[in-house]
């Protein structure tokens, strides 16, 4: 059954790359983009169910990664709404919620009363350790057919195209 499913995938993979191809797009582009979606579409399904079962939204999530990014370091509430790309009104409902579950505390700013200071609790701590531990393992399993030496050459590679898409979205970019 799974090998059935793993040939499908492939075959889905190669069918948009030809109708790519067949609409004017270059083969080898759209070879490295479709597989890149494709893995990031699946990858996501993966989390999602992930998160499901840890019983934390993708919303909820992205507050938990920022903050443990932070390594420990308070963000208000209205940097976590502009961090995750959410309206400030939203933010403030889903940290009501994480703060009801224990996995974030808020905190008066001892600098400016008027403020609020968000960081994860360590049952938050925790939480985010054991989902990352938790994906570690699929995504070990994602790159498993590749030996350690292309492992480091596509994480190089990949990290190519972020570096060109940051100076493509860049405003002092030379042309």
């Amino acid at each position: 059954m799974a090998r059935a499913k793993r040939k499908r995938l492939t075959d889905e993979y190669r069918e948009a790359v030809a109708s790519y191809v067949a609409a004017g797009a270059d083969e080898q582009v759209q070879r490295v983009i479709t597989a890149v979606g494709r893995l990031s579409k699946r990858l996501d399904q993966w989390y999602d169910n992930q998160l499901a079962d840890l019983n934390v939204s993708s919303g909820e999530w992205a507050v938990l990664s920022e903050l443990a990014r932070r390594n420990g370091e308070a963000m208000t509430p209205s940097q976590l709404a502009a961090a995750t790309d959410v309206a400030p009104s939203s933010m403030t409902h889903r940290l009501d919620g994480l703060v009801q579950r224990g996995l974030v505390q808020r905190d008066a700013d001892p600098d400016n009363r008027t403020r609020v200071l968000v960081r994860l609790s360590d049952d938050g701590w925790e939480l985010f350790a054991a989902a990352i531990r938790e994906a570690n393992v699929v995504e070990s399993d994602v790159v498993a057919p590749l030996t350690e030496s292309q492992t480091r050459e596509l994480a190089s590679l990949l990290e190519k195209l972020i570096e060109g898409l940051d100076a493509a979205e860049s405003p002092d970019r030379s042309e």
